[in-house]
């Protein structure tokens, strides 16, 4: 029965894409919880797959020029922390601006407004921060409308330009744009003018 449970994690890992993360509570179809732990315990012991922090796996990938296993991207790992805890998150600061094609430096430090508490994790050289928040923000909008909402705080209305503005807007659809204005009505009166500004002939 045991080696059926492995069989079964193992085949469905090898069907994963390469960049995807999972956690136990992904297999837990096949078994048990302990059980399944100890499965991807063991199997990351083997190096069939990767622990990235405590309780989250990947595929082991390896580079081909310095065969070394590839990092994962800390994004898609704070996306994964979030969606292990059922938390709704919202980056923050550079790394929102980042993400909008705002700013090309690379953050070592990715923080976030969490519905969860707050945690702080370390993840080779980078810190991911999640910090609590009760902001209507996260609770009542959209991750891109969030997304979108967060860069333009972290920025500042004296910085808000024209070249802000159609960077932004080439990201965002008829739709989003429609939807971000519905949303945001409650948002600080500026940033909802710049909202209007972006989403004007969108």
């Amino acid at each position: 029965m045991q080696q059926s449970i492995t069989s079964q994690i193992k085949n469905e890992i090898s069907n994963i894409s390469n960049n995807n993360l999972f956690t136990v509570k992904d297999f837990l179809k096949y078994g048990s919880y302990d059980t399944v732990k100890r499965i991807l315990i063991r199997l990351n012991k083997e190096e069939y797959i990767t622990r990235v922090i405590d309780g989250i796996y990947t595929k082991t990938k390896m580079s081909k020029l310095t065969n070394e296993i590839v990092p994962t991207d800390p994004h898609t790992l704070a996306l994964k922390i979030a969606d292990n805890f059922s938390w709704k998150i919202i980056p923050t600061g550079n790394h929102a601006l980042n993400l909008l094609g705002l700013s090309e430096q690379v953050p070592i430090s990715y923080e976030y407004l969490s519905t969860g508490p707050y945690r702080t994790y370390e993840y080779g050289n980078t810190i991911i921060k999640f910090k609590n928040t009760r902001s209507v923000e996260i609770n009542e909008l959209n991750d891109k409308s969030s997304l979108v909402i967060s860069a333009i705080r972290t920025l500042g209305k004296d910085n808000i330009n024209d070249e802000v503005i159609h960077k932004i807007k080439n990201q965002l659809s008829v739709n989003e744009c429609d939807l971000i204005l519905k949303e945001s009505v409650k948002i600080t009166n500026w940033i909802y003018e710049v909202l209007k500004e972006i989403c004007i002939n969108a």
